[in-house]
């Protein structure tokens, strides 16, 4: 231990100043670190926490513990709050003597979107708790006393279904995660069941998850495997005692009842046993029930393994609480009986999750107290989530906890516990070897350098060591770099080309085409439409797939359209035909802020006769995250032009088809991804109602950040152009295009697809044709056509990123082909497309990682 007797302490004896430091609050031992050296050195040596262990663990057995752990979501769901409350009767109840719901918060960890994560250890472990969050696959380690977490490194390991729990190897002092993993039945070159551990606090920098130092022997797979599954569908997290966790099986999992009812794993051996079935378990005859929920749980009650036996569900009021008393034997004993009868039972008897998760007092203190949590769904998507204490001598039941909670995304399933013990202890939570290594000045150099890196140079870089692999793999450097490239928001052209490869096409940057000046170019096979850019990724779509692609460093990832769906084209009316339309569907992308994943909402039609205005569509989304196939979706409120979308803030925009439906009124149709919702938002004013005689056409777009609405009128030749701020609309632009016969409205369709933020011009596109148009002069300056390779000379393409030159005349609309010129080619068989994009390095794993989209 560090020697503080020549300290500023010098005065006390002193095993008496560190009798009276072990006994302190957490927080007062780190302002005691600040009194001198010697004592800074003395209260963070590992062995003043092993005695300030000892003491809260003593002290444990006196009194009850001063706090609970409750985690809940932020107001924005993009972290975790974790929450203090009281468990003493003056501050446990409100004014009106109902269940107290006020709480202390202690700290916030980012990135644990708090929506989706659960209490692990609802006991802590010598001092920690394990949190998981379920969108990410994602640990945490925390100290609530000392207010520190951590977040684990991901596991490469490919898992079905897997179950984690946190240990203590008391011979060397270091904390354990320990997680059972049923894999893949695909992958044949793996164990169907596995181990892997965790140190968080390993002797060695490049600690990982790695293999147990045993593995699980095969005579004990079917067990491990019934564990692992019980744990997953019912939620139930193994418990610590005796040095060992603990999985709890059911019954359902085997056809007669097995001997054996547990699977213990000892943390410092890293070695598996069974543990014998209670005696209301009966070997060898079939279950009684194959529900998969048996009402059964595990919990550590005054040192020892316990198993809690719900019989509500078997018609009796009553939790049964048994205890081991010898392992070996396998001798259990029933230690508490509790009544859920009485009237103030009633919400644990209703509850659809009952948890017991502990205890404080010793089974010989008049004190003691057992805790029972609940969870209740309400109404929607609201869940009551309460805390109750049992008093093993009065039998009282008393709530002293009571929070209403919302669950948004039902699909990844609600967590089961949020609350936990707060022990005092000083017990760390070392930083993973992600931050270890970003932490360090030459991380922190070579993090400079690969940001200033193109995307494919950086993907390319990953490979030169595992430290650089891990800085460019981890979510900060990958949001640091999307943020870093695109700070001035300036939009870049990349174009679509013919490929060789499997997909048929790639991605050429323009400037790099112009550079180039290929003498000629190889038509496109098919016909493709390109989305802007939606938080680093492309939505590139033909008529029978949709690709989602990262033009910058190569990611795709193809999705196939209904097979319904796809010999509807001949049905669709030939009139429809343009640049921008491909097929019989209408396709956009959005992203969902919270879970950090892109979306791909597809709108089919399966009829559509403009005489009749009769139609018939269908709505489907794609989740480019999972594995699963397109989910149905309820179709708009009213039916969508041939026009694609805009993606605004997490919303996708559509403008409606007034020849179709009972309605001829222009107006917007809205999707919300974070309520899966359509909506109607009314167009402006300005916007006449539609009828036979009216050939203007209407569609929506996305300018600086902006929902607009543009009116194309052909006979003027010119668009207008609304922007929607603040629940209003305002004339944003009008774009004159008669002097223009490349951009007419009569032969083409033009849509805005961006605005210089230095020079205010409009870059236009045709799909044959872009180019920068300037409101004041009202000219167009071409920067690439399909029937001639400018050379651009303008100082103002900076806007584009696009190569300078010494020579040559920028194309203006004076110099432009003819009309029919210009349309000598198929609009279906094109060498490229020109599509804008933001560099990035976003991409999705085939298996899903702990990051979600990175």
């Amino acid at each position: 231990m560090a020697n503080a007797q020549d300290g500023c302490g010098a005065s006390l004896p002193y095993e008496m100043i560190i009798q009276v430091l072990q006994w302190l609050p957490v927080k007062s031992v780190f302002r005691f670190r600040a009194v001198c050296h010697s004592w800074a050195a003395l209260l963070s040596s590992d062995e003043f926490r092993r005695l300030y262990m000892s003491a809260a663990k003593a002290a444990k057995q006196r009194a009850p513990p001063a706090k609970l752990l409750h985690i809940s979501p932020t107001a924005t769901f993009d972290s975790t709050a974790v929450y203090s409350h009281s468990f003493s009767s003056s501050s446990s109840s409100s004014s009106s003597g109902g269940p107290r719901d006020h709480a202390d918060l202690l700290f916030t960890i980012d990135g644990a979107r708090g929506n989706y994560v659960e209490v692990v250890t609802p006991a802590p472990c010598h001092g920690l708790t394990l949190l998981y969050d379920a969108l990410d696959t994602a640990y945490y380690i925390c100290n609530a006393a000392t207010r520190a977490a951590t977040r684990l490194l991901p596991s490469t390991d490919v898992a079905c279904d897997s179950s984690a729990g946190l240990g203590f190897d008391a011979r060397t002092d270091e904390h354990k995660v320990v997680r059972l993993i049923n894999g893949m039945l695909n992958l044949k070159d793996l164990d169907p069941v596995r181990c892997e551990v965790y140190t968080p606090r390993g002797s060695y920098v490049d600690c990982r998850w790695r293999p147990a130092a045993r593995g699980v022997p095969s005579s004990l797979h079917k067990f491990v495997h019934a564990a692992v599954i019980n744990a997953s569908c019912n939620k139930l997290s193994p418990v610590f005692a005796n040095g060992c966790l603990h999985w709890l099986m059911t019954p359902a999992s085997f056809i007669t009842t097995p001997s054996v009812a547990i699977v213990s794993f000892s943390v410092a051996d890293e070695t598996f046993t069974c543990l014998r079935s209670p005696p209301f378990w009966v070997p060898g005859a079939p279950p009684t029930s194959r529900n998969w929920s048996s009402g059964e749980q595990l919990l550590e009650m005054d040192d020892q393994l316990c198993l809690v036996h719900n019989r509500i569900p078997h018609g009796s009021n009553t939790l049964e609480i048994w205890k081991l008393l010898d392992y070996s034997s396998g001798v259990w004993l029933l230690n508490h009986r509790i009544s859920l009868s009485g009237h103030l039972a009633r919400d644990l008897r209703q509850s659809q999750i009952l948890r017991v998760i502990g205890s404080f007092g010793s089974y010989r203190s008049s004190r003691k107290k057992i805790i029972i949590t609940t969870s209740m769904h309400k109404i929607f998507n609201k869940y009551q989530k309460m805390v109750h204490t049992y008093d093993p001598r009065s039998e009282a039941l008393e709530t002293i906890l009571s929070i209403t909670e919302t669950h948004s995304t039902p699909q990844y399933g609600r967590p089961s516990s949020r609350f936990s013990f707060i022990q005092e202890t000083l017990a760390p939570v070392h930083t993973t070897d992600e931050e270890i290594a970003l932490s360090s000045d030459l991380a922190k150099a070579t993090r400079e350098i690969l940001l200033r890196l193109p995307a494919k140079s950086v993907i390319q870089s990953k490979f030169v060591c595992k430290q650089w692999f891990r800085l460019i793999e981890s979510k900060n450097f990958i949001q640091s770099y999307f943020q870093h490239k695109n700070i001035d928001r300036r939009p870049e052209v990349m174009l679509v080309v013919k490929s060789t490869g499997r997909l048929g096409f790639s991605f050429a940057p323009l400037n790099k085409f112009l550079q180039e000046a290929p003498s000629h170019s190889t038509l496109l096979d098919t016909k493709v439409v390109c989305s802007k850019p939606c938080h680093g990724l492309n939505l590139v779509s033909t008529e029978t797939k949709d690709y989602l692609c990262n033009p910058c460093t190569g990611f795709h990832r193809g999705f196939s359209n209904l097979g319904s769906n796809l010999h509807l084209h001949s049905r669709m009316p030939k009139i429809e035909e343009h640049a921008f339309t491909v097929g019989s569907k209408n396709v956009g992308l959005t992203f969902n802020t919270l879970t950090r994943e892109h979306v791909i909402v597809e709108i089919f039609y399966h009829r559509k006769d403009f005489e009749s205005r009769q139609y018939d569509m269908s709505c489907t989304l794609h989740w480019c995250n999972t594995p699963n196939a397109a989910q149905e979706h309820s179709v708009p409120p009213l039916p969508v032009n041939d026009m694609p979308p805009a993606y605004v803030k997490g919303m996708l925009y559509w403008m409606n088809e007034p020849r179709l439906g009972q309605s001829c009124e222009w107006a917007i149709v809205s999707f919300n991804l974070a309520t899966s919702t359509f909506d109607v938002v009314p167009c402006p004013s300005w916007f006449a109602r539609w009828s036979s005689r009216n050939r203007c056409r209407a569609f929506v777009v996305e300018l600086e950040g902006v929902l607009c609405a543009v009116l194309a009128d052909p006979v003027a030749d010119k668009l207008d152009v609304w922007k929607l701020e603040h629940g209003q609309w305002d004339r944003a632009y009008t774009i004159h295009l008669e002097a223009c016969p490349g951009y007419s409205l009569k032969t083409c369709v033009v849509v805005p697809l961006a605005v210089d933020p230095d020079h205010g011009r409009i870059l236009l596109n045709t799909v044959r044709k872009i180019g920068l148009y300037d409101p004041v002069e009202q000219t167009i300056e071409n920067l690439y056509s399909l029937d001639q390779v400018p050379v651009a000379s303008s100082a103002h393409l900076k806007f584009l990123d696009m190569p300078s030159t010494s020579s040559g005349d920028s194309l203006t609309c004076s110099k432009e082909e003819s009309v029919a010129e210009m349309n000598r080619m198929d609009s279906k068989l094109i060498p490229s497309v020109p599509m804008l994009y933001e560099e990035s390095l976003a991409c999705y794993s085939f298996v899903r990682k702990a990051n979600g989209l990175w």
